[in-house]
């Protein structure tokens, strides 16, 4: 993979971002509130999608006074873009944080036009070959929390994908013939409670906190659902700031687990830009999956700031099937640039390895967690 020409697009990026960055602030009849808002031409690189570029724009407030520290920055984030690879993605994603945080509003609206590969299911697929397929969907997930104590919040979602478009892939190949549902158009439906314990000080960049979250979606057909599934996300984040140094040690353990008919794009994807960087997302697939990252974060200078990280995990059916002699792991170092200074919303570039067939650089926005 050659570096430069991608650091040569970083480079444009930042300047242009160094030009615009002062964001557009509107103030409302409470000078106290601000509405920051950012508009940016996007170029980043992941191993999934090769070079994308489009547009990106973000929306930061706040819902109580400015200065109001028991409620958090919400952010509204919208994407479109095209890539390299012939895929299209738009998605919104929402991060609403209501006054002293009694309600928290997430969702994500998102298109995917998106050609992909596949390896084979399985902690044990071979590097080579692959099989190319293509997919297409709509995912609709609003999630709403309400806080029953400090730093405990319960909440209830709904979770709507439509596959309308799997295609491309050879017949009687791996794809055709691996044990999976999902290889013609489907849709799933299901609805799913969540609980959360979180203590984090800011969420783009986090210096001190812990965030527990336990989700749990159930999916049938009589809510809609081609197929009866269920599927229970375990979250963990720990992050602890050195001596008061802003040097930062950040932890996530990460468990993703389906239990009944799981289609395609249920199944756990292992790698990723905000997983097991150094690995395609989906290099390895499986009902489920467990990670355990590890980052150290460090300032530079003035908005510059890096990072390195190192990550362990495997894809399994069973936890009996998991086995430490056969853990995937990857590690790497990464850069990052804030785009809105106080709240430390970064552009990141990470670079991630694992061998030979399992690296790759990101440039993307945000954290990995």
């Amino acid at each position: 993979m050659k570096i430069q020409p991608h650091l040569t697009i970083l480079v444009l990026l930042l300047c242009f971002v160094l030009q615009t960055s002062h964001a557009r602030v509107i103030h409302d009849t409470d000078t106290t509130k601000r509405l920051k808002f950012l508009i940016i031409p996007t170029f980043f690189v992941t191993p999934e999608v090769g070079l994308a570029y489009g547009v990106s724009g973000s929306f930061a407030f706040k819902t109580s006074f400015n200065k109001d520290s028991l409620t958090r920055t919400s952010i509204i984030q919208g994407i479109g873009f095209l890539t390299t690879r012939q895929q299209n993605v738009q998605a919104i994603d929402a991060s609403i944080y209501f006054p002293k945080e009694n309600y928290i509003l997430l969702g994500q609206l998102a298109h995917s036009y998106f050609p992909d590969r596949f390896w084979g299911l399985g902690p044990e697929t071979k590097d080579k070959p692959f099989e190319h397929y293509l997919y297409e969907q709509y995912f609709i997930n609003p999630h709403l929390k309400k806080k029953i104590a400090k730093h405990l919040w319960i909440g209830a979602l709904y979770e709507f994908q439509y596959v309308n478009k799997i295609s491309g892939y050879p017949e009687n190949g791996k794809f055709d013939t691996a044990p999976f549902k999902g290889k013609k158009k489907y849709q799933v439906s299901g609805a799913g409670l969540s609980i959360s314990y979180d203590t984090r000080n800011t969420t783009f960049w986090t210096s001190k906190g812990i965030l527990i979250t336990s989700q749990f979606t159930n999916f049938r057909k009589k809510i809609q659902s081609d197929y009866d599934l269920v599927k229970w996300i375990t979250d963990v984040r720990y992050f602890y700031e050195l001596n008061k140094s802003h040097h930062i040690l950040a932890m996530q353990f990460y468990n993703y687990q389906t239990y009944g008919q799981t289609p395609l794009r249920e199944l756990s994807a292992f790698g990723g830009s905000n997983n097991m960087r150094g690995f395609y997302q989906g290099r390895y697939r499986a009902n489920s999956m467990i990670t355990f990252i590890t980052e150290y974060r460090l300032p530079i200078y003035g908005r510059f700031s890096s990072i390195i990280f190192g990550g362990i995990g495997d894809v399994y059916n069973q936890y009996s099937d998991l086995s430490l002699s056969n853990l995937k792991y990857s590690y790497g170092a990464g850069l990052r640039f804030s785009i809105l200074a106080k709240e430390k919303l970064n552009i990141r570039v990470d670079y991630g390895f694992s061998s030979k067939f399992n690296r790759g650089i990101y440039v993307t926005f945000g954290e990995c967690f």
